[in-house]
């Protein structure tokens, strides 16, 4: 218990630092989008010269962060393989019995190949936190015991159905474990889809046939699948049954990616 707790403590506050590095590096003065500035009608909103910087400020201080991690990680020993590869299959996060070290593995795998996807496509939104994978995983274990056993017994074509009814519901979990808003300048979909989607659905894949692909490699090939079916994914979320539906286009798409 002791331990347990002491993890998801450590977990949370890892979420808050990234908040801060997120605000840190949004407020640099050649951020892309220009840096966070207060609403103009913000009687406290300090003057412009203030204002630049402090934007320099940030800069300096995303530039010693980054120089920071960069040699961490250097010295750090390398916890997984050579290729980079995070994802296992649900078959490992949701083990019989459960237990502590299937949901660390969910957490910590899932987060990692997202933060790699959202990297490799350059995509500076707030991160999904670590800690809502905890809570998705719990969830799963919790409500869609059924989708689980029915897993482990599947064998042959069934197990792609069955593996595909987990994939659908990580991803409505997920979907479900902060607010997301429509993306009012693309196509009205859900903004984090084309992210979360992919790593969704290459979990799965691994679950099926370990892949000699490298995760980079797998999750885009997810990705370009996703692509191709996402109004389907869309229209299934949206209905009165979105993980039977969303299993329904996953089972498809399972049956044809390596």
């Amino acid at each position: 218990m002791l331990r347990s707790f002491s993890e998801e403590v450590v977990v949370n506050l890892k979420d808050r630092l990234r908040d801060v590095r997120h605000f840190v590096r949004s407020s640099r003065h050649d951020h892309p989008g220009g840096p966070r500035r207060p609403a103009a009608a913000d009687p406290f909103a300090p003057p412009v010269e203030i204002e630049r910087l402090l934007s320099r400020a940030a800069s300096v201080v995303d530039d010693t962060l980054t120089v920071a991690e960069t040699v961490s990680r250097s010295l750090l020993p390398v916890v997984r393989g050579d290729d980079g590869r995070h994802l296992h299959g649900f078959d490992s996060y949701f083990p019989t019995g459960g237990g502590i070290d299937g949901e660390r593995l969910f957490r910590r795998d899932l987060y990692a190949a997202l933060k790699a996807w959202q990297r490799h496509g350059g995509d500076d939104r707030e991160p999904v936190h670590e800690a809502n994978f905890a809570q998705v995983h719990l969830t799963i274990r919790r409500h869609h015991a059924a989708l689980l056993t029915a897993m482990r017994a599947a064998e042959g074509e069934d197990r792609i159905d069955a593996v595909a009814s987990i994939a659908a519901a990580v991803l409505v979990a997920l979907l479900a474990s902060r607010p997301f808003m429509a993306d009012s300048e693309g196509d009205g979909l859900h903004p984090d889809l084309r992210s979360l989607a992919p790593v969704v659905l290459a979990a799965g894949i691994v679950t099926l046939s370990p892949s000699d692909m490298g995760e980079a490699e797998l999750v885009e090939t997810a990705a370009m699948a996703v692509d191709a079916r996402l109004d389907r994914i869309a229209t299934a979320l949206a209905g009165p049954r979105p993980i039977e539906d969303v299993a329904t286009v996953f089972s498809v798409l399972l049956a044809h990616l390596p």
